[in-house]
C-alpha cells in the first residue's frame, strides 16, 4: 500500500461520522424478547384456563328438581320442538315424562335420529338419540312416563340410567302397570321377494327379570306398534298376526315358557286397536274396523276407522251405541279406557298430499309406520258421539308421538310455562370456549406488539461512540 493511498484512507475514516447507538439498546432488545415470551405464555395460560373451565362446567347427570313447578303433573297444553342446544337425557334427567315425540322439527342435519322428551310436572325439555326409531311404534313411553323403551334398551328418565339388552327384540307394548312388556324377536327370517317371519313374541317381567311367556309365530311378521296388548293384570296377551287376533294366557305357559293361543279372532280387514285394547274387566278387546269414506277431510286419503269391541269368550261383537268414525286418519292407537263407553287414543293425521295405500302385513316398512302422517291428535272416543273430542294436536313438524297413558286417561292437561332446555351440552360449551380462545389469543398478541412499538418509539439519549482509530 502506497503512502498516498494510506493517507487517503485515513482521511476517509476521519470524515465518517461516529456511530450513534441508542442508550440501553441491549436492554430494550432483551425486554422485547421477554415481552413476546410472556405474551405467548399468557395466551397458552388463557387457553388452558378456558379448557379447564369447560371441563369444570361440563354437563353431568342431574336429577329432576324435587319440587314440581305445577300443582299436579299433566300433558302440556302446548309444546315446542327442542332447539339444538337442548341437553340430553343422559346429561340431565327430566323426570317422569308426559310425551316422547319426533318429526322433522326435532331432527336436524346434525342429529337425524334425535327424539324429544317433555316432563310431566314442568316444561323440562330433553333429547335422546334413539336411532332410526319412531315414537309410538318402535320407541315407547311407559304408561307412568318413567321409562322409554327403544330397541333392546330400557331408559329410566328419572335417573338417566339405561338397561341395555334387557329384551331379545323390539317393543310392542307395555302392560297398563308397566311391569310386563310384550316384544317381538328381531331375528326374523326373510323369504324372497319381500316376506318376513317373526320367530316368536315374548312377554318380559321387569320385576322378575325374565320372560314369562313366548308365543311361537314363525309364519308371519309382527311389526312394532299397535300389534299387541297386555291385559290390565298382565296375565293375557292379544296379538295381531296378519288378519287375526291371537289371545294367549301367561298361565298356559309350559316349562319352556311357551304357550299356544286359546282363541283366534278374525279381523276381516281390520286390526287390533293398540296397547290399550283390553277392557278393564278383561272380558273384551277393542279392534278397528276399516272402511272408505265419502266427502273425506283429505280426499286423497279416504281411509276410515271405527272402534268396536269383541268378547274374549267367543269373539262376538258387543252391542251398544257405536263409536264415532275417524275419517282420513292414517292410524289409531288406543291408549286405554276411561269407562266402558269412553276410550282415549292417538290418531295420525295425513297431509294434503298423502295417499292411502293398501296394507301389506309382511313387508317391513308397513303397516306400522304410515307414510304421509303430518300430525298426531290425542282424542276421546265416546259411544253415540258424532265426532271425537280432540284434546291436543302436535304442532307443525312434530309427526310422531307417544304419551304417558296414565295422564291421558286421567285427562290431566296442564298449562304450559317457560321451556327449560337444561344445561348447555358439552359440544356447545367446548365450541364456545374454542371460539373465545380463537378471539382472545390474537388480541393478546396484538396488544403485546402494540406495547412493544410504543416502548420502542420513546426518544432515547444517544451515546456518541469514538470512530475507528487512524492507522499508524
Amino acid at each position: 500500500m502506497t503512502t498516498r493511498l494510506t493517507e487517503a484512507l485515513r482521511g476517509l475514516a476521519d470524515g465518517v461520522p461516529p456511530a450513534v447507538v441508542p442508550e440501553e439498546l441491549f436492554d430494550v432488545a432483551r425486554a422485547q424478547h421477554r415481552r413476546r415470551r410472556a405474551t405467548a405464555a399468557g395466551a397458552l395460560a388463557v387457553l388452558v384456563l378456558l379448557l379447564g373451565t369447560g371441563y369444570a362446567l361440563r354437563p353431568v347427570a342431574l336429577p329432576a328438581p324435587a319440587a314440581p313447578r305445577f300443582d299436579a303433573p299433566g300433558l302440556p297444553s302446548r309444546f315446542v320442538a327442542p332447539p339444538l342446544r337442548t341437553a340430553t337425557v343422559q346429561d340431565s334427567a327430566p323426570g317422569a315424562a308426559a310425551m316422547l315425540f319426533g318429526g322433522p322439527a326435532v331432527r336436524t342435519d346434525w342429529h337425524e335420529t334425535r327424539l324429544g322428551v317433555v316432563a310431566a310436572d314442568a316444561d323440562r325439555y330433553r333429547v335422546l338419540d334413539a336411532g332410526h326409531q319412531v315414537p309410538g311404534f318402535d320407541a315407547l313411553l311407559s304408561p307412568d312416563g318413567r321409562y322409554v323403551w327403544t330397541g333392546r334398551r330400557l331408559l329410566d328418565l328419572t335417573s338417566a340410567r339405561s338397561t341395555p339388552d334387557v329384551l331379545d327384540g323390539y317393543p310392542l307394548a307395555f302392560a297398563p302397570d308397566g311391569v310386563r312388556l310384550a316384544y317381538a324377536d328381531d331375528d326374523a327370517t326373510f323369504t324372497p321377494p319381500n316376506t318376513y317371519a317373526t320367530p316368536y313374541v315374548g312377554v318380559y317381567d321387569r320385576e322378575r327379570r325374565t320372560d314369562v311367556l313366548r308365543i311361537p309365530v314363525g309364519t308371519a311378521w309382527i311389526p312394532p306398534g299397535r300389534t299387541a296388548a297386555l291385559s290390565p293384570d298382565g296375565g293375557e296377551v292379544a296379538l295381531q298376526v296378519r288378519d287375526e287376533v291371537w289371545l294367549t294366557r301367561v298361565s298356559d305357559a309350559g316349562p319352556d315358557r311357551t304357550a299356544e293361543p286359546y282363541r283366534k279372532l278374525p279381523l276381516a280387514g281390520g286390526r287390533l286397536a293398540g296397547a290399550g285394547s283390553w277392557s278393564a274387566d278383561g272380558r273384551s278387546v277393542a279392534v278397528l274396523e276399516r272402511s272408505r269414506c265419502t266427502n273425506c277431510p283429505v280426499p286423497a286419503y279416504p281411509r276410515t276407522w271405527r272402534l268396536a269391541t269383541r268378547a274374549t269368550a267367543d269373539g262376538a261383537p258387543q252391542a251398544g251405541p257405536v263409536f264415532p268414525e275417524l275419517r282420513s286418519r292414517t292410524y289409531v292407537q288406543l291408549l286405554g279406557w276411561r269407562s266402558a263407553d269412553e276410550a282415549v287414543a292417538l290418531v295420525g293425521v295425513p297431509g294434503r298430499e298423502a295417499v292411502d295405500r293398501p296394507e301389506e302385513h309382511d313387508i317391513a316398512w308397513g303397516p306400522y309406520h304410515e307414510p304421509g302422517t303430518d300430525a298426531v291428535e290425542l282424542v276421546v272416543l265416546r259411544r253415540g258421539a258424532s265426532a271425537p273430542e280432540v284434546l291436543l294436536r302436535t304442532p307443525a313438524g312434530i309427526t310422531d308421538l307417544s304419551v304417558a297413558a296414565d295422564l291421558a286417561l286421567d285427562g290431566a292437561v296442564r298449562e304450559s310455562g317457560q321451556p327449560d332446555y337444561g344445561p348447555l351440552p358439552y359440544w356447545l360449551v367446548a365450541l364456545g370456549l374454542l371460539g373465545t380462545a380463537a378471539v382472545a389469543v390474537p388480541l393478546l398478541v396484538l396488544f403485546g406488539r402494540w406495547r412493544s412499538r410504543r416502548s420502542g418509539s420513546r426518544p432515547r439519549k444517544a451515546v456518541r461512540r469514538p470512530g475507528p482509530a487512524a492507522p499508524g
